[in-house]
């Protein structure tokens, strides 16, 4: 009897427990876009806008660049205007011999980002190359 009481309380407790762990999980669905941007030697500043909504509840920015020449500025600003990051990366080969790749990379993980449109800003200098964007939003 003993042993049937210990399985039941056993068999008790761990339905007890997964169904506890079942209400507990919050259900969470992301949206990715990618945007790739070729430069082709201009200097004309670009905006590229990420709409974050009330129900984000975290935010994932990959920004990666390829330099074949020029300066490259890249800049990331939330809604407000205040800068969150930054990087810049150029080629210094002036050889028409040799040919130079620079890549830059930022990552950007925001909890709880400012609801409103963000800004991505790539401010070239007689760039040729291209810029991916890969964006997660992820809400709760």
């Amino acid at each position: 009897m003993k042993k049937i009481f210990k399985v039941f309380a056993c068999l008790f407790l761990f339905t007890a427990i997964v169904n506890a762990q079942q209400i507990s999980q919050k259900s969470c669905s992301a949206v990715c876009l990618n945007r790739t941007i070729q430069l082709d030697g201009s200097s004309d500043k670009e905006t590229i806008t990420v709409d974050v909504s009330e129900d984000t509840g975290k935010m994932h920015l990959n920004i990666n660049s390829k330099v074949e020449s020029g300066y490259l500025t890249v800049e990331l600003y939330d809604p407000k205007g205040n800068k969150k990051g930054n990087f810049s990366i150029e080629s210094q080969s002036n050889s028409s011999k040799t040919k130079e790749q620079v890549c830059g990379q930022m990552q950007k993980y925001i909890e709880d980002p400012i609801k409103g449109k963000w800004s991505v800003v790539l401010v070239p200098k007689k760039v040729v190359g291209d810029v991916s964007i890969c964006t997660s939003l992820y809400d709760e």
